[in-house]
């Protein structure tokens, strides 16, 4: 509490308006306001009142941790916490809220020592604990605890999903799919489409004389990866009308799909809008599909080489291997999934090393985004960036099919290479996605694609002496001379 208490709000030495007068009830009321619409400093400066009447109140110390949090001040929530901890010993609430901060911030240990003082264990502390094995990379101990969860609350969907991913990164794809429709509850930008389309959900039923309308979700690797089931769709219902309704980036792209009567398109660029029967999101066609690990289609590439669009061309050597390249993950706002995203990012400095040691190939950036801007402190590098020439994924796609390989980190690239059958050799830290598993240089999802994992997590140097001798030595590699 001693470090909360030197932080006193402003507030009070000014004695704005009614606030000091103001009963605790209605601080957290007022703050509960500012806090739906997000206003975080009006919302943390009222509840930091209210904790100044009743400074051992655990729920509202709790409130103050969870809205630091939202406001990115994660030190200052961890204290909040604390002193709620403080207050009440053992309080699952206030461990489950810390634990989920430490998780965020990939300090997974912290969250397990500190879950083992719960009091009592909780499904939200089963989960947390779950959460912090998997990135670990226990995953048979993470499944355990997602069972612990579930059996205290069969409806939290948080658990499910976490379960789903543990089942299918584990290759039990019988369980797993069908559990992996609980992300439809778990992400609020799915479950609150769901009603928009006025049909229902395909669950399976013959598609004969029906029209099926597949619509994409998540990030954009995992519409690439997912859309080779459309393949499948067709093979069982040849004449069956099929709309697929996608990103606008990605539109174009799965325009080239060669798959009959299949209509793409976003949701902007319909003239009419279309009649159909059921409609079903892109992920769940595995589910619906009867899918499994032995498969898997198409894993020799579903999108022509050459496409039909983008006139990006390099200006390539030809007595040299044409290595194209990206090291960040894609960027994203949300902080749960931040730490993440760096844990999958390389530095720039391993390529420029790597680059340095092979004389017999040509380095192209095909990195977009911020991170892109980095290679302009390298004069050396200025004239590989090919970023400027990137408008769409048809772009990146008319670029790869030029590269004789792909180096990447874990992300849209990645996929979009594999469906191209270009050969791709991808980063993965120690703990990857479920979608990799846990150990294995091959996947079965992509026949050209080659996985290198970290042997200690963290550590790139070992991961890029790997790359260096193969690239020296790989007979299988094509030579240009």
């Amino acid at each position: 509490m001693k470090r909360l208490k030197e932080s006193r709000s402003q507030l009070i030495e000014l004695a704005l308006g009614d606030l000091e007068t103001a009963s605790v009830t209605q601080l957290q009321q007022w703050a509960e306001q500012a806090a739906s619409q997000q206003d975080w400093s009006t919302a943390l400066q009222l509840i930091e009142l209210a904790a100044w009447q009743e400074p051992e109140n655990s729920a509202i110390l709790r409130r103050w941790g969870d809205w630091l949090a939202a406001a990115g001040q994660v030190e200052e929530a961890i204290a909040a916490y604390q002193a709620a901890l403080e207050s009440q010993p053992g309080c699952p609430q206030a461990i489950a809220a810390w634990a989920a901060v430490l998780n965020e911030q990939g300090r997974y240990a912290e969250a397990i020592a500190l879950l083992d003082q719960a009091v009592e264990q909780t499904t939200d502390l089963w989960h947390h604990r779950a959460v912090a094995l998997q990135s670990l990379g226990d995953w048979p101990k993470a499944l355990t605890s997602c069972d612990r969860a579930l059996q205290l609350d069969p409806t939290m969907a948080e658990a499910q999903f976490l379960r789903s991913k543990l089942r299918l990164g584990l290759g039990d794809w019988s369980q797993g799919w069908p559990e992996y429709e609980s992300r439809l509850l778990v992400f609020p930008e799915l479950r609150d489409r769901l009603p928009s389309f006025g049909r229902p959900l395909w669950q399976g039923e013959d598609l004969t004389d029906k029209t099926l309308l597949i619509w994409g979700e998540q990030g954009y690797g995992d519409q690439i990866q997912f859309v080779r089931y459309l393949s499948v769709l067709r093979a069982r219902w040849p004449e069956t009308p099929l709309l697929l309704l996608v990103s606008e980036p990605l539109a174009a792209l799965f325009q080239q799909l060669a798959i009959t009567n299949l209509q793409v398109a976003t949701q902007f660029t319909f003239e009419v809008e279309p009649a159909y029967d059921f409609h079903l999101p892109l992920l769940s066609l595995p589910e619906r599909l009867g899918a499994t690990a032995e498969t898997i289609p198409l894993a020799q590439g579903y999108l022509p080489r050459s496409p039909q669009f983008g006139g990006s061309k390099l200006k390539a050597n030809p007595h040299l291997l044409q290595v194209g390249f990206v090291w960040q993950a894609g960027e994203t706002s949300d902080r749960r999934f931040q730490w993440r995203q760096a844990d999958k990012s390389v530095p720039l400095e391993y390529f420029l090393q790597l680059r340095l040691k092979l004389e017999d190939c040509q380095f192209w950036s095909l990195q977009l985004g911020s991170a892109s801007q980095a290679l302009q402190q390298n004069p050396d590098w200025t004239d590989c960036d090919l970023s400027d020439q990137i408008h769409s994924f048809v772009d990146t796609a008319a670029l790869l099919s030029q590269l004789d390989l792909l180096i990447t980190v874990d992300t849209a690239i990645a996929h979009l290479a594999g469906a191209l059958g270009v050969p791709v050799w991808v980063l993965l830290p120690k703990v990857a996605d479920w979608r990799w598993r846990q150990t294995g240089t091959t996947t079965p999802w992509y026949d050209s694609m080659r996985l290198y994992r970290q042997a200690i997590a963290g550590d790139w140097r070992s991961v890029f002496e790997q790359l260096q001798r193969d690239l020296d030595s790989d007979p299988t590699r094509l030579h240009p001379y």
